[in-house]
């Protein structure tokens, strides 16, 4: 265990070395952010929240006869992608990739709608948001160096792999398309996350005044749509196939606790948290204050939730711990 410790030490000193913001103070809106941001917003041991959790018992057999061996079970978060949401499309506020989602004739201009007719044809707490989920840079370096050694998981994500694209998207992102037609769009049953809004249909648009929560639900949308196979919308699936002693988190759903989120851009938080971070449904203030944009852009890391053990033979006999 203090191998393991000091492994994490190491790679927390290694990734912080970047210069960034300092912590929960808001960088420069106009400016952006950077991959070297990114990179040392990831060490963040209580975002991986690393535990020990049991063992795994493995067996293998020759002519000679059987032998078996253990590992330790443990279970950890990786930071498996960096997902944006921003309004203007082409203005990704991760500079290095706003060449990745230009405005094109299908896919232009977003932010909050405005009455223009006195029948109040426009809503005006409608929102758009572009959002591209983008492989996170660390996780073929420094995260992908940790799940070789044994006692870290590996993640299916890609670096900079660019999973979805919205502006690539826009009969799905635009126009609703095929969600329209499925019945999570109209059951008044489906996920809800929280007070954000319904998950379907998985679009840019959504019935929300406030702009962080309507930022926050088209990022968990284009994850929601990430994490699964077989959508048939424009997108690069980000999933992983269970294995003997290899066990990773299924698609992100509203209530569950295999997907935190960790705010990068405009504040960088030092924890990961689940949506809705807070229940503000009685409150007279607004908890989400302190992280608002002030152009309404906004960058997370997903961090999701692997569990397993190192492969020490041939068939896994058994495992122990949750």
């Amino acid at each position: 265990m203090s191998r393991i410790v000091s492994l994490l030490t190491l790679i927390t000193t290694v990734m912080a070395t970047p210069t960034f913001a300092a912590q929960n103070e808001p960088t420069n809106a106009s400016s952006g952010f950077n991959t070297l941001e990114v990179l040392a917003s990831s060490a963040c041991p209580e975002c991986l929240d690393y535990q020990v959790i049991g063992t795994c018992l493995w067996m293998t057999c020759t002519p000679l006869g059987c032998s078996t061996d253990t590992s330790i079970k443990v279970k950890h978060r990786l930071p498996d992608a960096v997902v944006v949401s921003y309004l203007e499309t082409g203005h990704s506020p991760w500079s290095e990739l706003q060449w990745l989602s230009p405005a094109n004739p299908l896919s232009e201009s977003g932010g909050k709608s405005m009455t223009r007719s006195v029948q109040g044809l426009d809503n005006p707490t409608a929102a758009f948001n572009n959002v591209d989920v983008i492989g996170h840079p660390g996780i073929d370096s420094i995260y992908g160096l940790l799940g070789s050694l044994g006692y870290f998981m590996e993640s299916p994500a890609t670096a900079m792999m660019p999973y979805y694209l919205s502006s690539l998207d826009p009969l799905g992102w635009r126009y609703n398309l095929p969600d329209l037609f499925t019945l999570d769009t109209w059951n008044p049953m489906s996920d809800s996350l929280g007070n954000f809004g319904n998950v379907f249909p998985r679009g840019g648009f959504a019935l929300q005044p406030h702009p962080f929560k309507a930022a926050a639900l088209a990022a968990f949308r284009a994850m929601h749509l990430v994490t699964r196979e077989g959508e048939s919308r424009l997108y690069q699936p980000l999933v992983a196939k269970k294995r003997a002693g290899y066990w990773p988190p299924d698609g992100v759903e509203a209530g569950n606790d295999d997907t935190f989120f960790q705010m990068i851009y405009p504040h960088q938080q030092d924890d990961a948290y689940p949506w809705p971070e807070f229940e503000d449904s009685t409150t007279t203030t607004d908890p989400y204050a302190e992280l608002r944009s002030e152009n309404d852009d906004y960058a997370w890391t997903a961090w999701r939730m692997y569990k397993g053990c190192e492969r020490k033979g041939s068939q896994l006999v058994a495992h122990f711990g949750e």
